[in-house]
C-alpha cells in the first residue's frame, strides 16, 4: 500500500508521538500543520489549506482554497491524498482542540474506511480508526486502554479476546459506555464482527499535574 502523512493545525502532545516518519512515500500538510512539520523537520511534499491560521506559504506548490466552502482543510487534504494515489493515510492531529473539528475528522474515517483503503489518527494520547465488519489482531502495544464503539446505530456479532473484558458474540449499540477502557492482556488481542462500523480507540491516560 501507498502511505501518505497528512499532518494538521492542532497536534495535541506532539512530543509523545512515536512514529517513524520515514516510512511514508508523501507528506501533506493541511494549512497550519506546515508549522508543525517544521517542528518535526519534515519537508512536505504537497501543501494545501485555506490559511486562515498561518500565512500562505511563498511556494507555487500550495493548493489554496477559499475560507468559505464546505469542507475543512483536513477533509481537503485526504482527498488530495485519495486523487494522488494513496491508499493508506495517517492523519496526524485533528483530535482535542475544537470538538467539532474532532467529530468531524471523525466522521473522515466513516467515509473513507474501507478493506480497500486504510486512515487512521494519531495524536500523543490517542490512535483512532474504524474497523469495518471482518476480523483484526492488535498487538499489545505502548497505549494503555483499548476503547470500542459503534459508530453508527449498533455493532453486531462483536467478539473480543485477548483482553480483560472479553466479549462474545455482543451487539454493541451506540447508547452505552460498555466498550470504553478495556485493556489488552495476552500478547494480541482479537477483534472481530459482523456487521456495523466500529471505533476503535487506543489510548493512555494524561499524565497527573
Amino acid at each position: 500500500m501507498s502511505k501518505a502523512l497528512i499532518i494538521t493545525t492542532y497536534v495535541h502532545r506532539l512530543d509523545q508521538i512515536k512514529i517513524d516518519y520515514n516510512i511514508f512515500d508523501a507528506v501533506i500538510c493541511a494549512d497550519a500543520g506546515l508549522v508543525i512539520a517544521e517542528k518535526l523537520g519534515i519537508k512536505p511534499d504537497y501543501l494545501i489549506g485555506d490559511y486562515d491560521s498561518t500565512a500562505k506559504p511563498y511556494t507555487e506548490d500550495v493548493i489554496v482554497l477559499p475560507m468559505e466552502k464546505d469542507i475543512t482543510d483536513s477533509e481537503a487534504a485526504i482527498d488530495l491524498a485519495k486523487a494522488k494515489g494513496f491508499d493508506d493515510i495517517t492523519v496526524l492531529g485533528g483530535l482535542g482542540g475544537r470538538f467539532d473539528h474532532t467529530m468531524g475528522n471523525l466522521g473522515m474515517l466513516a467515509k473513507h474506511t474501507s478493506p480497500e483503503f486504510k486512515i487512521r489518527i494519531i495524536d500523543g494520547q490517542n490512535l483512532v480508526f474504524i474497523m469495518p465488519p471482518g476480523h483484526i489482531e492488535i498487538p499489545k502495544n505502548s497505549y494503555k486502554y483499548l476503547g470500542l464503539i459503534s459508530y453508527g446505530t449498533h455493532v453486531t456479532g462483536l467478539t473480543v479476546i485477548g483482553v480483560k473484558y472479553p466479549l462474545d458474540n455482543f451487539d454493541l449499540p451506540n447508547d452505552t459506555s460498555l466498550g470504553v477502557s478495556n485493556e489488552i492482556i495476552r500478547d494480541t488481542a482479537t477483534i472481530k464482527h459482523e456487521s456495523g462500523m466500529l471505533l476503535v480507540i487506543l489510548s493512555n491516560d494524561l499524565p497527573k499535574q
